[in-house]
């Protein structure tokens, strides 16, 4: 299973990747951390789940530009040209934002994996609300890992 983490944040990205290769232990996991580095690893490989973070920069830090500027919303971008793409994935949003943005509306994080499925025709599965100082969310990126793996076992069938 090939799973890419779409985060800027040092602290966050091995927070999450710390549950992810607990949840997912057979898994290939990679690492994005900005709006077009996401673009173009998501158009080059094939994963199985992306896990992404709303408030990303335009470029990666160390390169041109030096991170350019940042966007609250980058991980719509980053869905809205998935969904041009045509690239199909499971989709994750893991962010410290209550609400997303949609098309001009604020969304609270419990309606958004909904709504940004409906509008970007993607399997955005869940919004995990992430905090520096609590552990609600692993409980709940946890429980989405078990869900997704026992899921994709299923589907994968008998080795």
């Amino acid at each position: 299973m090939n799973v890419l983490l779409v985060e800027d944040d040092e602290f966050k990205a091995a927070d999450i990747a710390r549950l992810l290769n607990e949840g997912l232990p057979a898994s290939t996991l990679e690492r994005a951390a900005s709006v077009t580095s996401a673009l173009r690893m998501i158009t080059a490989g094939a994963y199985d789940l992306v896990v992404l973070d709303m408030s990303l920069p335009t470029f990666d830090l160390s390169g041109p530009g030096g991170g350019g500027s940042p966007q609250g919303q980058g991980g719509v971008e980053v869905l809205r040209l998935a969904n041009r793409l045509g690239v199909k994935a499971t989709y994750v949003v893991v962010t410290q934002y209550p609400d997303i943005e949609i098309d001009g509306q604020e969304i609270p994080l419990s309606e958004a994996a909904a709504k940004l499925t409906a509008r970007f025709k993607l399997k955005v599965a869940e919004c995990v609300p992430y905090e520096f100082d609590g552990n609600d969310w692993e409980q709940d990126l946890r429980e989405f890992l078990s869900q997704f793996n026992s899921t994709t076992r299923l589907a994968a069938g008998p080795l």
